[in-house]
């Protein structure tokens, strides 16, 4: 089974393909949760930012929103396909991975960071410098990112991972995967 580790974090990407055919349900629970982090730049980065290290033009206090509601988002996704569903004692349900993402990976991210930055933003006195210049002076910032960015990348590995393992479609397609519109 594969495993991403990045810095710190470290998650179990250990889905397992089925020997037969994957229902319309296991299908539809990975659209979920794909739909979740392809459209959340919060959690997977910019396209085209292969180490996931570009925060221009986000503002971190709403991105950190978005990292947490896309936890709740996680925690729905497990409840709506419930694991006693499958069949097959060799596949790890992707409930599984959700709840490892949840806990080795999101959790001692938003943890560490969430109230730190917030609580640093609320009581910054220089409120008056614009708002992109403003977060980068908050005193772990560098740390901050590098680990944000480790976070990204565990998820996009994840991403790629349900794409392969459940057919689904590529929503950021690539030069290789499209064909040209004629």
């Amino acid at each position: 089974m594969a495993s991403v580790t990045k810095g710190r974090f470290t998650l179990n990407l250990g889905i397992v393909k089925l020997a037969t055919e994957l229902s319309d349900e296991d299908r539809q629970c990975a659209w979920e949760l794909y739909t979740e982090i392809a459209t959340r730049v919060a959690v997977s980065g910019k396209r085209g930012d292969e180490e996931c290290q570009n925060f221009d033009g986000e503002l971190l206090k709403e991105s950190l929103d978005s990292l947490y509601k896309f936890f709740g988002e996680c925690r729905l996704i497990m409840r709506q396909f419930p694991v006693g569903r499958i069949r097959d004692d060799n596949q790890q349900h992707l409930g599984c991975v959700i709840h490892d993402l949840l806990a080795k990976v999101l959790r001692p991210f938003l943890e560490k960071w969430q109230v730190a930055f917030r609580t640093w933003w609320d009581s910054e006195e220089c409120k008056c410098m614009p708002l992109f210049d403003r977060q980068k002076e908050f005193p772990d910032y560098d740390e901050f990112i590098q680990e944000w960015s480790e976070v990204r990348q565990i998820v996009r590995s994840l991403e790629q991972t349900l794409i392969k393992e459940y057919k689904l479609v590529d929503l950021e397609p690539t030069a290789e995967n499209v064909e040209p519109i004629i």
